[in-house]
């Protein structure tokens, strides 16, 4: 029975519209549902009101909330892998930021692929090739030459699919270490690799916490590629060119931009200040499926400080955090935290991203998988709005 009151919890709203409360978050994100806050509480309270309203569009319209279901809508497919919920992130029913307290990527990454006991990284060895490009696009072409190589590609077995993952990790690995090679796991071969050993245990944790966000962009795109059963190593590449976006993992770039513009500045809150003034967007802040706080954001960013210690940079950093958070009212997502490593210990950008993209081909191959063993197409129809030729609609060409 609908409740009479004028606002409701998340479990009540949730349960009205029959949706996660992921789902309920995102409709919040696009102003679909009003969301307040309670005193001396974290909980906060929905719109029944809106909730009625959206229920009862669903009602009449086949069944479904708002009809984007494609932009931060309904759940479109099912998935085993990752759960987000109450503000938390869970891989296969595990907690992430519990499990990135201590495990490596290799580790969640068996975890996601479900090798069971084995080990799936246990003796692969790949090549050693110098970079065609930096970034993205030496990972690109460096997965498409090894593609193109790799018989084993082909086989659907449960574990040849997670053999094949480990060379494709170890591949953007190595792409993004110069070409160099090593049987370490991800966040000490790049922490090596990069010069930066005191880093090691910052990118594990970044890694780690990279490694799946559920239905995102580039998961969709990996999944539409896996869908036409093309190889592993094609369909992370739909997802490398889908991550390098400015709306996805692109951000992270311009976060890092915006920290450096407040180191020269030596004040957080005039960089934050400027960018504002001039009317240009704050990259780094708020996530749809987080309205409370990313989750993923405050276990880097303390996995930075602790591997750190204190330094001046990661002062002003926290003044384009705080800055940042009181503009908006929005806290620091992912990229912010991503940034900050990278800026912390002098990387680039295309290193900062690197972490994203290595950390998040585990999740891609998971999603490969699974969309391989399901069968199925993914093929949606569009709603067509151009002009309606059909002569019963009285738009006949008239001669």
């Amino acid at each position: 029975m609908s409740s009479p009151r004028p606002w409701i919890s998340a479990a009540e709203a949730a349960t009205e519209l029959n949706v996660s409360r992921a789902t309920l978050y995102a409709y919040v994100s696009r102003g679909l549902v009003e969301s307040r806050g309670q005193p001396g509480s974290r909980k906060r309270l929905y719109a029944t009101a809106d909730i009625h309203r959206l229920r009862a569009a669903g009602d009449g319209n086949g069944g479904s909330a708002p009809d984007r279901a494609l932009d931060f809508g309904i759940p479109i497919l099912d998935s085993a892998i990752t759960l987000i919920d109450g503000g938390r992130l869970y891989y296969r029913g595990r907690d992430a930021v519990a499990l990135a307290a201590g495990a490596s990527l290799e580790t969640v990454a068996s975890l996601l692929w479900q090798a069971d006991d084995s080990d799936p990284f246990a003796g692969i060895t790949i090549d050693a090739v110098p970079p065609a490009a930096t970034g993205i696009a030496g990972a690109i072409a460096r997965l498409a030459v090894a593609g193109q190589a790799d018989v084993a590609a082909y086989a659907r077995t449960a574990p040849a699919l997670a053999r094949t993952g480990a060379r494709i990790v170890r591949h953007l690995v190595s792409a993004w270490s110069g070409g160099n090679t090593s049987d370490a796991p991800a966040h000490q071969a790049l922490a090596q690799a990069w010069g930066v050993p005191a880093a090691a245990e910052a990118i594990r944790t970044a890694l780690v916490l990279c490694a799946d966000h559920e239905l995102n962009a580039s998961a969709f795109a990996v999944r539409v590629a896996a869908s036409t059963r093309t190889t592993p190593y094609a369909a992370v590449i739909a997802g490398l060119a889908t991550l390098q976006g400015p709306r996805h993992g692109g951000m992270t770039p311009q976060t890092l931009a915006l920290i450096h513009e407040a180191e020269r500045l030596g004040d957080g809150w005039t960089a934050v200040a400027e960018r504002l003034h001039r009317g240009e967007a704050l990259p780094g802040f708020g996530h749809q499926l987080y309205p409370d706080g990313d989750p993923r954001a405050r276990a880097i960013l303390a996995a930075v400080r602790a591997a750190a210690g204190p330094q001046p940079l990661l002062d002003v950093v926290q003044q384009v955090a705080t800055a940042g958070h009181e503009a908006t009212g929005l806290p620091p997502n992912v990229d912010f935290a991503l940034a900050t490593l990278a800026a912390t210990w002098g990387l680039g950008a295309d290193q900062a991203i690197g972490v994203f993209a290595i950390g998040r081909s585990a999740g891609w191959l998971a999603h490969a998988a699974e969309q391989s063993v399901s069968g199925s197409l993914i093929r949606p129809r569009a709603r067509y709005t151009g002009p309606d030729p059909r002569p019963a609609h009285g738009n006949r060409e008239r001669g």
